[in-house]
């Protein structure tokens, strides 16, 4: 009982730092996936007397990477009963150029005020309109997200790495004696530790798993289909090997940079 007492105090913060570090893994797959959506849909409307040369204005702002004039012909098609033809011929030779620019990352704040402005500086453009506005609603949202995200997974995993420290040093006090008595009949460092590695490896490995089992099966529990369709961010992005691998070892790194400091203090003792 004591011993299974002392296997659960070492799996259950290592299984709580794996757990926030792979809920952060996929929610920055999702924000990232939604970033990526964002900026297909993203696009800067430019008004401009001038046709814009495309090569030109993407060699003075690397960030743009599309720009497709708006045809005006349907929009004058629309007003063919409400205007005579040489009103519509005039109306099409006077009208300015419409163009749709989009780009390769979403902009900061700051970048997409500058780009307005570069844009603004080019010759023939008259009007820029970014949708400002809608655009940061949706931006700060992200950055929002990021920052919950990176702030959640920084305290727990604090938490988690000195609880299964403190873990660790029981644990080297539990064997000290058979360490220290190994040590004198010339028992070399990996033979006096191999069932203290051997623990935190079978430890770590069981948690690990536990934690790609959970978010395995999570969709049988939760509804991610609906949290991707109210707030556009898909959480359902969980590869069970190649994120189970990632977890294993990082959790047999944690935990054997763990037992060894410990023993190594205790030895310096």
């Amino acid at each position: 009982m004591k011993s299974l007492k002392n296997h659960l105090s070492f799996i259950i913060p290592l299984f709580m730092l794996l757990f926030s570090l792979q809920f952060s893994f996929m929610l920055d797959r999702g924000v990232k996936s939604y970033e990526s959506k964002l900026t297909d849909e993203y696009s800067i409307v430019v008004v401009s007397n001038n046709p814009i040369v495309t090569a030109k204005i993407k060699e003075a702002i690397p960030n743009i990477s599309t720009v497709t004039e708006i045809k005006k012909d349907r929009y004058i098609e629309k007003l063919k009963g409400d205007m005579s033809k040489a009103d519509l011929v005039y109306l099409k030779a006077t009208l300015p150029r419409f163009y749709s620019i989009k780009l390769k990352k979403l902009p900061t704040d700051e970048e997409l005020n500058l780009l307005a402005q570069k844009l603004k500086s080019y010759k023939g453009i008259k009007k820029v309109e970014t949708f400002k506005k809608t655009f940061n609603k949706f931006h700060q949202f992200l950055k929002l997200a990021k920052s919950a995200s990176f702030i959640f997974t920084i305290f727990i995993s604090i938490i988690s790495f000195l609880l299964i420290i403190k873990q660790m040093e029981i644990w080297t006090l539990q064997h000290q004696n058979r360490m220290y008595v190994m040590g004198l009949f010339g028992a070399p460092y990996w033979m006096k530790s191999a069932s203290l590695y051997k623990s935190v490896i079978i430890d770590a490995l069981i948690s690990a798993i536990l934690v790609g089992l959970f978010f395995h099966l999570l969709p049988n529990f939760v509804d991610l289909g609906s949290i991707k369709e109210s707030l556009s961010i898909d959480l359902q992005n969980f590869h069970f090997f190649a994120d189970t691998s990632r977890l294993i070892l990082i959790s047999l790194l944690i935990s054997i940079v763990s037992v060894t400091i410990i023993i190594i203090r205790q030895e310096d003792k």
